[in-house]
């Protein structure tokens, strides 16, 4: 069965709806402060470290999320991943009561995840600050930071090391595309400046850690930077869609900030995983960066039935990544 394709934007006027990225107080934070570590984002001894990419669960009180995690399970336990990031709209309309559940039910799985926000991670029961809280302060295996009086947009950006016989051996860097845009348009949002100042300096503190040299990393965000449809059609032009297909229009944000041109110039992220597109899975790599779309976590909001599970994305010890996709239905589901 397909259901609902069209993308919509879902604002809804209830008390503990916050729409703003984040209030910034202007304080500056050592980029240091940003970059965590985990005795188990570690490859010493392995020859791949296997990152399991969730995305768009949309968990809400209305949805049975016994049901849907147990769906989530069959991907999560077939993955077999060292670690597990979920890339956006965790929820929507979601009391407390479910997002500890979803949390409870990742901590369950004993190997570190985080997660980064979609445009609907807001609109819940609680608020940005409760959550970000939460993930802050949550279980042994949670590795999050949010730091709220910084002046950095956003409500996840952070870094984590990827160490391998006790030196750094790439970066997973996770950022928050942000919400919804109110200025010259109406649509979804951009990363600011101060975000791109922000991965700006968390390059150059990286050459200081790495004896001048940029270290490898990929990032995980939400909604796909402008640049998603140029990056399509050079893959369909020259025939290098190196997997998946695009079934709807894409959906990044209107206004340009330059964040890709930036990434570029500091040769340090080569991959990019994002979700936001339910129904797009398609990955292509463009001016030297893999543009790479996550598959749909589960049947709600919209879906089509032979795109939904996960990805991992595997990082070799030889710096290759190499993927694998994880598709299921809920015929599955014991």
């Amino acid at each position: 069965m397909q259901v609902m394709k069209t993308k919509f934007l879902l604002l809804a006027p209830i008390a503990a709806l916050s729409l703003s990225a984040c209030s910034l107080t202007g304080v500056r934070h050592e980029i240091s402060e940003y970059v965590l570590t985990h005795e188990k984002v570690d490859m010493t001894g392995k020859s791949e470290f296997r990152i399991l990419q969730l995305t768009d669960l949309h968990l809400g009180d209305k949805c049975n999320v016994d049901l849907q995690l147990k769906f989530t399970d069959l991907t999560v336990n077939e993955a077999s991943a060292d670690m597990i990031i979920v890339t956006g709209d965790l929820f929507t309309f979601a009391s407390k009561t479910t997002a500890l559940k979803l949390f409870d039910y990742l901590d369950s799985k004993e190997v570190p995840w985080t997660v980064t926000f979609g445009n609907h991670d807001e609109q819940c029961y609680f608020s940005v600050d409760w959550l970000t809280d939460t993930l802050n302060n949550y279980g042994s295996y949670c590795v999050f930071k949010d730091i709220q009086n910084d002046d950095v947009h956003g409500n996840a950006n952070f870094a984590i090391n990827l160490t391998k016989d006790g030196s750094v051996f790439e970066q997973i860097i996770v950022m928050d595309s942000n919400r919804y845009y109110f200025g010259s348009y109406f649509g979804y949002d951009f990363f600011k400046p101060d975000q791109i100042e922000w991965y700006q300096r968390l390059m150059e503190y990286n050459k200081t850690q790495n004896g001048g040299s940029p270290i490898k990393s990929t990032m995980w965000y939400h909604i796909p930077l402008p640049e998603i449809d140029d990056a399509y059609e050079y893959g369909v032009a020259n025939d290098c869609i190196e997997y998946g297909e695009k079934r709807e229009k894409t959906c990044p944000p209107e206004y340009n900030s330059g964040f890709f041109e930036v990434i570029k110039q500091e040769a340090s992220t080569r991959a990019m995983f994002f979700g936001h597109d339910h129904i797009n899975d398609f990955r292509v790599t463009y001016q030297g960066v893999t543009f790479c779309y996550g598959i749909k976590g589960n049947d709600q909001v919209y879906y089509d039935d032979d795109m939904m599970g996960g990805q991992v994305i595997s990082i070799h010890d030889d710096h290759s990544l190499t993927y694998q996709q994880y598709l299921h239905t809920y015929a599955e589901v014991k």
